[in-house]
């Protein structure tokens, strides 16, 4: 039986509870044998402000990780420097486990918008898109959207689960304003970005 691996990629800037609830009710719905999380270098698809260094980011999914033996943390786009494109991202990882059935986890802002992403014919050659809507409400419009993606040859399995509203965005916000927010973010990420005098106001 072919392995299955859930991609999951994204700024994680920083990484918080939402996205590791996601990703593993992904795994547990999927049953998938493996998570690789991909932060990127620089997202093609939006502007971030207060934007940590590749290494920070990739040192706080780490840590968010270590007790978790189903995810793996890859360099792979921090080490390519530049815009970080999924299907490249998705080739490599078809070469490092060959015949796996990829699963690209991603949120509803993403699944809505991804036909225009580069070279998107191969993606969807290459994985499956899962996605879950973020706010409450969404999933019809994503239903509809479910139809358009599949009729340009896109595969799509959508996850109905509770809705994860929370965004690194506001995570950043509530940071430079001096809240506490260790209740969103895994103990050693938060300690690490308190070390490092991450996303503080200058």
């Amino acid at each position: 039986m072919a392995m299955k691996i859930g991609v999951f990629g994204g700024t994680f800037n920083p990484i918080h509870n939402s996205h590791l609830y996601l990703a593993r009710e992904y795994a547990d719905q999927l049953k998938l044998d493996r998570v690789v999380i991909v932060p990127s270098y620089i997202p093609p698809h939006k502007q971030v402000d207060n934007l940590a260094s590749g290494e920070d980011r990739l040192a706080m999914c780490r840590l968010a990780t270590k007790d978790l033996p189903l995810f793996h943390v890859t360099d792979f786009e921090i080490q390519q420097k530049g815009k970080s494109y999924t299907y490249k991202t998705l080739r490599h990882i078809q070469e490092k486990y060959p015949g796996a059935e990829l699963y690209l986890i991603m949120g509803s802002d993403m699944f809505m918008t991804v036909q225009d992403w580069r070279l998107a014919p191969e993606i969807f050659k290459m994985a499956t898109l899962c996605a879950a809507e973020r706010e409450q409400g969404e999933l019809t419009l994503m239903e509809i959207h479910r139809q358009v993606l599949e009729n340009q040859g896109a595969r799509c399995v959508l996850i109905n689960i509770q809705a994860q509203p929370l965004s690194s965005t506001q995570v950043r916000q509530m940071i430079a304003a001096g809240e506490d927010v260790s209740r969103l973010l895994h103990p050693d990420v938060w300690e690490y970005i308190v070390t490092h005098g991450l996303y503080r106001k200058p």
